[in-house]
């Protein structure tokens, strides 16, 4: 059970960091919304990758009674 849960788990990890190259290929490539993110909202700025890391290492740790 640990197998599959430590390959789901990276599979979120490197889709967080795949996510997170085009999100700020997005938010540069367009100047404008790049530096208003940079002052207003920085924390968007590493949402994809963020949101990839913490539930692709919740899924690995686990925590059910199953193991």
């Amino acid at each position: 059970m640990f197998i599959i849960r430590l390959i789901i788990g990276i599979a979120l990890i490197v889709g967080g960091v795949i996510a997170q190259a085009a999100w700020l290929g997005v938010c540069f490539g367009t100047v404008i919304i790049g530096v208003l993110l940079i002052f207003i909202a920085p924390g968007i700025l590493f949402f994809p990758f963020t949101f990839g890391l913490l539930h692709g290492l919740a899924i690995i740790k686990g925590g059910d009674s199953n193991t």
